[in-house]
């Protein structure tokens, strides 16, 4: 647990780091017609920087949520064919009873 929290501080601390960089370069831009190239870098480093903060999962994780999504998609495919095959061979019967 406390290890935890000490994790959560250290994160908060790097956060509040970054985003007082981030606020003297945009402040450092203001008031001046800023080049197409130096608005790319700086929006290429804006989001290297949201990228860093973003909670990755862990490869276990990412496996394991791989492993839901294709058995979710293939039960929902096989329950869908199913469905579309017995309605359509019921339809057919229906149709082909008054002959």
């Amino acid at each position: 647990m406390n290890e935890m929290n000490r994790e959560m501080r250290r994160m908060s601390e790097r956060e509040e780091r970054l985003a007082k960089k981030a606020d003297r370069n945009v402040g450092q831009y203001s008031g001046e017609k800023v080049s197409r190239l130096k608005r790319i870098a700086n929006y290429i480093l804006e989001v290297r920087t949201e990228l860093k903060r973003v909670n990755w999962p862990s490869p276990d994780t990412l496996s394991t949520f791989t492993i839901v999504t294709v058995v979710t998609v293939i039960t929902m495919t096989l329950l869908i064919f199913g469905m579309d095959f017995g309605f359509k061979n019921t339809l057919i019967n229906l149709l082909s009873f008054g002959e």
